[in-house]
């Protein structure tokens, strides 16, 4: 082989390298790109969980709003009612 071949092989293979580098190694890499995917897998599992939590909550407080006896106590701990001298009433929605 000549040295021209050669030469021109090498300044291929450099080429390559230049060109291949930053797909494996950059800051845009396939590595980072599967590592941001595995985040944003993770972040969507955190999310999901915080919306069951946030259902969760959201349907004890309609429970509370619509639940007389918890209307009752309200009206016991909040304006002094007591059991003993007060008068009877029925809490309607």
């Amino acid at each position: 082989m000549s040295k021209g071949l050669l030469l021109f092989i090498l300044v291929i293979l450099i080429a390559a390298a230049v060109v291949i580098m930053p797909i494996f190694f950059g800051k845009d890499s396939l590595n980072q790109q599967h590592k941001v995917s595995l985040d944003i897998e993770k972040y969507q599992a955190q999310i999901e969980s915080l919306h069951h939590a946030i259902d969760s909550c959201n349907l004890e407080i309609e429970r509370l709003r619509n639940d007389s006896l918890y209307k009752e106590n309200l009206l016991r701990t909040r304006y002094g009612m007591s059991r003993k001298g007060e008068h009877v009433f029925q809490m309607v929605k």
